[in-house]
Protein backbone atom coordinates (compact mmCIF):
# COMPACT_ATOMS: atom_id res chain seq x y z
CA UNK A 1 0.00 0.00 0.00
CA UNK A 2 1.68 3.56 -1.40
CA UNK A 3 2.25 5.65 2.08
CA UNK A 4 0.41 8.87 2.25
CA UNK A 5 2.01 12.17 1.58
CA UNK A 6 2.57 13.70 4.25
CA UNK A 7 5.08 16.82 4.21
CA UNK A 8 5.17 17.19 7.98
CA UNK A 9 6.52 13.75 8.48
CA UNK A 10 9.41 14.12 5.71
CA UNK A 11 10.68 17.06 7.19
CA UNK A 12 10.49 15.58 10.74
CA UNK A 13 12.09 12.64 8.95
CA UNK A 14 15.15 14.24 7.59
CA UNK A 15 15.62 16.88 10.52
CA UNK A 16 15.94 13.89 12.67
CA UNK A 17 18.62 12.53 10.92
CA UNK A 18 22.76 13.45 10.91
CA UNK A 19 23.60 17.01 8.94
CA UNK A 20 25.37 16.16 5.45
CA UNK A 21 24.90 13.00 2.96
CA UNK A 22 22.27 11.14 5.05
CA UNK A 23 19.95 14.24 5.54
CA UNK A 24 20.86 15.13 1.95
CA UNK A 25 19.42 11.91 0.60
CA UNK A 26 16.00 12.33 3.02
CA UNK A 27 15.38 15.87 1.86
CA UNK A 28 15.51 14.86 -2.30
CA UNK A 29 13.30 12.10 -1.44
CA UNK A 30 11.14 14.88 0.08
CA UNK A 31 11.63 17.15 -2.51
CA UNK A 32 10.68 14.55 -4.98
CA UNK A 33 7.52 13.59 -2.57
CA UNK A 34 6.17 16.98 -3.22
CA UNK A 35 6.84 17.09 -6.75
CA UNK A 36 4.86 14.29 -7.74
CA UNK A 37 2.11 15.13 -5.39
CA UNK A 38 2.11 18.44 -7.08
CA UNK A 39 2.71 20.18 -3.94
CA UNK A 40 5.00 23.03 -5.65
CA UNK A 41 5.11 25.08 -2.39
CA UNK A 42 6.60 22.51 -0.28
CA UNK A 43 8.59 20.94 -2.81
CA UNK A 44 10.04 24.42 -3.26
CA UNK A 45 10.96 24.52 0.21
CA UNK A 46 12.69 20.90 0.24
CA UNK A 47 14.71 22.18 -2.59
CA UNK A 48 15.88 25.73 -0.81
CA UNK A 49 16.73 22.88 2.27
CA UNK A 50 18.24 20.95 -0.04
CA UNK A 51 20.52 23.45 -1.27
CA UNK A 52 21.23 25.54 1.85
CA UNK A 53 22.19 21.87 3.06
CA UNK A 54 24.94 21.64 0.25
CA UNK A 55 26.31 24.54 0.63
CA UNK A 56 26.79 24.74 4.99
CA UNK A 57 27.37 20.88 5.08
CA UNK A 58 28.14 19.25 2.10
CA UNK A 59 30.44 20.15 -0.80
CA UNK A 60 28.32 22.11 -2.76
CA UNK A 61 28.18 19.91 -5.67
CA UNK A 62 24.73 18.77 -4.61
CA UNK A 63 23.62 22.61 -4.81
CA UNK A 64 24.49 22.79 -8.40
CA UNK A 65 22.73 20.30 -9.51
CA UNK A 66 19.67 20.55 -7.61
CA UNK A 67 19.42 24.63 -8.32
CA UNK A 68 18.15 24.33 -11.64
CA UNK A 69 15.33 22.44 -10.32
CA UNK A 70 14.31 25.06 -7.90
CA UNK A 71 14.55 27.93 -10.88
CA UNK A 72 12.20 25.55 -12.74
CA UNK A 73 10.01 25.57 -10.05
CA UNK A 74 10.01 29.27 -9.05
CA UNK A 75 9.27 30.43 -12.53
CA UNK A 76 6.63 28.01 -13.28
CA UNK A 77 4.25 30.91 -11.75
CA UNK A 78 4.65 34.56 -10.84
CA UNK A 79 2.96 34.74 -7.68
CA UNK A 80 5.83 31.77 -6.45
CA UNK A 81 8.44 33.91 -8.44
CA UNK A 82 6.85 37.26 -6.45
CA UNK A 83 6.83 34.90 -3.02
CA UNK A 84 10.26 33.58 -3.09
CA UNK A 85 11.98 36.77 -4.94
CA UNK A 86 14.30 37.17 -1.29
CA UNK A 87 15.06 33.82 -0.75
CA UNK A 88 16.05 33.28 -4.73
CA UNK A 89 18.17 35.65 -4.15
CA UNK A 90 20.14 34.10 -1.57
CA UNK A 91 20.32 30.67 -3.32
CA UNK A 92 21.25 32.85 -6.37
CA UNK A 93 24.35 34.05 -4.14
CA UNK A 94 25.86 30.65 -2.75
CA UNK A 95 25.43 29.48 -6.65
CA UNK A 96 27.50 31.95 -8.22
CA UNK A 97 30.26 31.77 -5.57
CA UNK A 98 29.69 27.69 -5.94
CA UNK A 99 29.55 27.38 -9.78
CA UNK A 100 33.43 29.30 -9.74
CA UNK A 101 34.18 26.21 -7.71
CA UNK A 102 33.25 23.44 -10.21
CA UNK A 103 34.57 23.25 -13.52
CA UNK A 104 31.70 20.68 -14.87
CA UNK A 105 29.64 23.86 -14.86
CA UNK A 106 30.39 26.08 -18.19
CA UNK A 107 32.17 29.37 -18.01
CA UNK A 108 29.13 30.72 -20.14
CA UNK A 109 26.22 29.00 -17.51
CA UNK A 110 28.44 31.17 -14.99
CA UNK A 111 28.19 34.09 -16.33
CA UNK A 112 24.35 33.83 -17.25
CA UNK A 113 23.73 32.70 -13.54
CA UNK A 114 26.21 36.11 -12.48
CA UNK A 115 23.69 38.26 -14.98
CA UNK A 116 20.71 36.97 -13.84
CA UNK A 117 22.35 37.13 -10.21
CA UNK A 118 22.83 41.00 -11.19
CA UNK A 119 19.08 41.14 -12.73
CA UNK A 120 17.36 40.47 -9.66
CA UNK A 121 19.47 42.17 -7.27
CA UNK A 122 18.45 45.22 -9.28
CA UNK A 123 14.97 44.20 -9.60
CA UNK A 124 14.22 44.01 -6.50
CA UNK A 125 16.52 47.20 -5.65
CA UNK A 126 19.25 45.55 -3.64
CA UNK A 127 22.91 46.94 -3.98
CA UNK A 128 24.68 45.12 -6.52
CA UNK A 129 28.15 44.90 -3.73
CA UNK A 130 27.12 40.63 -3.22
CA UNK A 131 27.31 40.54 -7.38
CA UNK A 132 30.65 42.58 -7.69
CA UNK A 133 32.18 40.71 -4.46
CA UNK A 134 31.36 36.94 -6.06
CA UNK A 135 31.97 37.71 -9.71
CA UNK A 136 35.62 39.12 -8.93
CA UNK A 137 36.40 35.95 -7.44
CA UNK A 138 35.73 34.23 -11.18
CA UNK A 139 37.37 36.11 -12.99
CA UNK A 140 40.60 35.94 -10.54
CA UNK A 141 40.62 32.85 -12.09
CA UNK A 142 40.82 34.08 -15.54
CA UNK A 143 40.38 38.08 -15.77
CA UNK A 144 42.54 40.35 -14.28
CA UNK A 145 41.67 43.20 -15.55
CA UNK A 146 38.05 42.24 -14.86
CA UNK A 147 38.60 41.45 -11.42
CA UNK A 148 40.71 44.54 -10.77
CA UNK A 149 36.78 46.66 -11.59
CA UNK A 150 34.86 44.66 -10.31
CA UNK A 151 36.77 44.93 -6.98
CA UNK A 152 36.93 48.91 -7.84
CA UNK A 153 32.91 48.56 -8.14
CA UNK A 154 32.63 46.38 -4.92
CA UNK A 155 34.52 48.76 -3.40
CA UNK A 156 31.73 51.60 -4.19
CA UNK A 157 28.41 50.12 -4.09
CA UNK A 158 26.76 50.73 -0.80
CA UNK A 159 26.15 47.96 1.56
CA UNK A 160 22.33 46.32 2.62
CA UNK A 161 20.88 43.57 4.09
CA UNK A 162 21.59 41.51 0.99
CA UNK A 163 25.61 41.66 1.84
CA UNK A 164 26.96 39.68 4.32
CA UNK A 165 27.82 42.55 6.28
CA UNK A 166 31.45 44.55 7.48
CA UNK A 167 33.73 41.38 8.51
CA UNK A 168 33.34 40.06 5.10
CA UNK A 169 33.98 43.44 2.87
CA UNK A 170 37.00 44.12 4.93
CA UNK A 171 38.18 39.95 4.36
CA UNK A 172 37.31 40.70 1.18
CA UNK A 173 39.23 43.74 1.22
CA UNK A 174 42.19 41.82 2.40
CA UNK A 175 42.35 39.75 -0.27
CA UNK A 176 42.93 41.82 -3.18
CA UNK A 177 44.92 44.71 -1.58
CA UNK A 178 47.47 41.87 -0.95
CA UNK A 179 46.71 40.43 -4.42
CA UNK A 180 47.27 43.48 -5.71
CA UNK A 181 50.45 44.38 -4.31
CA UNK A 182 48.72 47.42 -1.76
CA UNK A 183 49.89 45.36 1.44
CA UNK A 184 50.19 48.23 4.02
CA UNK A 185 46.29 48.94 3.28
CA UNK A 186 46.26 44.48 3.21
CA UNK A 187 47.89 44.52 6.32
CA UNK A 188 46.02 47.42 8.47
CA UNK A 189 42.76 46.09 6.81
CA UNK A 190 43.55 42.68 8.59
CA UNK A 191 44.05 44.09 11.68
CA UNK A 192 40.93 45.56 11.79
CA UNK A 193 39.12 41.86 11.35
CA UNK A 194 41.88 40.32 13.98
CA UNK A 195 41.42 43.24 16.69
CA UNK A 196 37.95 43.49 16.70
CA UNK A 197 37.52 39.46 16.66
CA UNK A 198 35.14 39.28 13.56
CA UNK A 199 34.29 35.94 13.38
CA UNK A 200 31.99 33.94 10.83
CA UNK A 201 32.03 30.83 9.25
CA UNK A 202 34.55 32.11 6.69
CA UNK A 203 36.72 34.91 9.05
CA UNK A 204 39.06 34.53 10.59
CA UNK A 205 40.27 31.61 8.61
CA UNK A 206 40.22 32.90 5.02
CA UNK A 207 42.07 35.79 6.40
CA UNK A 208 44.67 34.02 8.15
CA UNK A 209 45.30 31.92 4.60
CA UNK A 210 45.57 35.40 2.69
CA UNK A 211 47.94 36.85 5.43
CA UNK A 212 49.96 33.20 5.43
CA UNK A 213 49.95 33.38 1.82
CA UNK A 214 51.46 36.77 1.71
CA UNK A 215 54.24 36.32 4.67
CA UNK A 216 55.54 33.02 2.75
CA UNK A 217 56.32 35.06 -0.48
CA UNK A 218 58.21 37.59 0.22
CA UNK A 219 60.40 34.96 3.32
CA UNK A 220 58.73 36.96 6.25
CA UNK A 221 59.61 33.88 8.43
CA UNK A 222 58.29 35.08 12.25
CA UNK A 223 55.51 36.69 10.62
CA UNK A 224 54.10 33.20 8.82
CA UNK A 225 54.93 31.32 11.41
CA UNK A 226 52.31 33.12 13.50
CA UNK A 227 49.60 33.42 10.90
CA UNK A 228 50.06 29.32 10.02
CA UNK A 229 49.73 28.74 13.91
CA UNK A 230 46.92 30.30 14.19
CA UNK A 231 45.51 28.93 10.65
CA UNK A 232 45.91 25.62 11.59
CA UNK A 233 43.41 25.14 14.72
CA UNK A 234 40.85 26.55 12.26
CA UNK A 235 41.89 23.97 9.42
CA UNK A 236 41.28 20.53 12.08
CA UNK A 237 39.03 18.28 11.28
CA UNK A 238 37.05 21.35 8.83
CA UNK A 239 36.13 19.97 5.23
CA UNK A 240 35.46 23.18 3.84
CA UNK A 241 38.78 24.31 5.23
CA UNK A 242 40.77 22.27 2.93
CA UNK A 243 41.85 25.08 0.31
CA UNK A 244 43.90 26.58 3.59
CA UNK A 245 44.81 23.30 4.72
CA UNK A 246 46.89 22.97 1.44
CA UNK A 247 48.37 25.92 1.91
CA UNK A 248 49.78 24.69 5.49
CA UNK A 249 50.72 21.80 4.02
CA UNK A 250 53.13 23.31 1.43
CA UNK A 251 53.88 25.39 4.59
CA UNK A 252 55.01 22.87 6.14
CA UNK A 253 57.28 20.93 3.72
CA UNK A 254 59.68 24.21 3.53
CA UNK A 255 59.73 24.22 7.71
CA UNK A 256 58.98 21.39 9.45
CA UNK A 257 58.27 18.73 6.92
CA UNK A 258 57.61 15.92 10.04
CA UNK A 259 54.61 18.42 11.29
CA UNK A 260 53.37 18.60 8.10
CA UNK A 261 53.09 14.99 7.47
CA UNK A 262 51.36 14.76 11.15
CA UNK A 263 49.21 17.25 9.89
CA UNK A 264 48.45 15.78 6.56
CA UNK A 265 47.44 12.37 8.47
CA UNK A 266 44.96 13.60 10.61
CA UNK A 267 43.13 15.65 7.84
CA UNK A 268 43.65 12.95 4.78
CA UNK A 269 40.36 11.89 5.45
CA UNK A 270 38.92 14.96 4.42
CA UNK A 271 39.34 14.48 1.03
CA UNK A 272 37.95 11.35 0.08
CA UNK A 273 34.96 11.61 -1.49
CA UNK A 274 35.14 14.81 -1.77
CA UNK A 275 33.47 16.12 -4.80
CA UNK A 276 33.94 20.07 -5.35
CA UNK A 277 37.27 20.32 -7.41
CA UNK A 278 38.82 23.49 -5.93
CA UNK A 279 39.08 21.90 -2.88
CA UNK A 280 40.52 19.19 -3.88
CA UNK A 281 42.68 20.99 -6.25
CA UNK A 282 44.25 23.05 -3.36
CA UNK A 283 44.68 20.14 -0.44
CA UNK A 284 46.64 17.65 -3.35
CA UNK A 285 48.87 20.53 -4.89
CA UNK A 286 49.59 20.90 -0.82
CA UNK A 287 50.00 17.33 -0.51
CA UNK A 288 52.48 16.40 -3.08
CA UNK A 289 54.40 19.17 -2.07
CA UNK A 290 54.36 18.28 1.90
CA UNK A 291 54.78 14.33 1.06
CA UNK A 292 58.12 14.57 -1.29
CA UNK A 293 59.67 17.33 1.45
CA UNK A 294 58.59 14.26 4.21
CA UNK A 295 60.26 11.75 1.99
CA UNK A 296 63.30 13.75 1.67
CA UNK A 297 63.75 14.70 5.32
CA UNK A 298 63.27 10.94 6.18
CA UNK A 299 60.63 11.18 8.05
CA UNK A 300 59.26 7.99 7.68
CA UNK A 301 60.97 4.26 7.12
CA UNK A 302 59.29 4.03 3.53
CA UNK A 303 60.26 7.15 1.62
CA UNK A 304 59.56 5.61 -1.71
CA UNK A 305 55.39 5.14 -0.82
CA UNK A 306 55.56 9.19 0.36
CA UNK A 307 56.67 9.91 -3.30
CA UNK A 308 54.38 7.51 -4.56
CA UNK A 309 51.42 9.35 -2.86
CA UNK A 310 53.37 12.75 -3.66
CA UNK A 311 53.04 11.62 -7.30
CA UNK A 312 49.72 10.93 -7.09
CA UNK A 313 48.26 13.79 -5.49
CA UNK A 314 50.20 15.87 -8.46
CA UNK A 315 48.37 13.57 -11.66
CA UNK A 316 45.09 14.29 -9.60
CA UNK A 317 45.90 18.39 -9.22
CA UNK A 318 47.29 18.20 -12.96
CA UNK A 319 43.82 16.95 -14.08
CA UNK A 320 42.17 19.72 -12.45
CA UNK A 321 44.17 22.21 -13.55
CA UNK A 322 43.37 21.37 -16.85
CA UNK A 323 39.87 21.18 -16.83
CA UNK A 324 39.67 24.85 -15.03
CA UNK A 325 42.00 25.96 -17.67
CA UNK A 326 39.82 24.24 -20.13
CA UNK A 327 36.25 25.47 -18.78
CA UNK A 328 38.39 29.21 -17.67
CA UNK A 329 40.35 29.84 -20.87
CA UNK A 330 43.03 30.81 -18.73
CA UNK A 331 46.44 29.07 -17.42
CA UNK A 332 45.64 30.06 -14.10
CA UNK A 333 45.62 26.91 -12.84
CA UNK A 334 49.12 25.33 -14.85
CA UNK A 335 50.68 28.35 -13.79
CA UNK A 336 49.52 27.73 -9.88
CA UNK A 337 50.60 24.22 -10.19
CA UNK A 338 53.65 24.96 -11.43
CA UNK A 339 54.38 27.59 -8.32
CA UNK A 340 53.59 24.74 -6.13
CA UNK A 341 54.65 21.89 -7.68
CA UNK A 342 57.83 23.21 -8.49
CA UNK A 343 60.88 20.62 -8.23
CA UNK A 344 57.95 17.64 -6.95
Amino acid sequence: MEQQYDPAALEATYRALASGEPRMRAIRAAASSAEQNGDTENALHFHHTLIRESVFSGDRFQALIDFPQYLTLVHSDPALEREWAHTSLWLFKWIVEASTEFYQIEKKQVLAWFSEFRRELSKQGYSLKPFYEKRAIFFYYCDRARLYMDYADFLDAPMDEMCDGEADELNTAVRWELEFGSREKGLRTAEKIISKNMQSDEIPATTYGYLLRDAARPGETERAAEYAQKLRGFCSGARFRLEQTGLLLEYDAKTDPARGYRFYLSNQNLRENLRNPLLCFRFDCGAAVLLRAAADAGVTDDPDALREAAAQYRLQAQSAAEKFDARNGSDFFASALHGALEGV
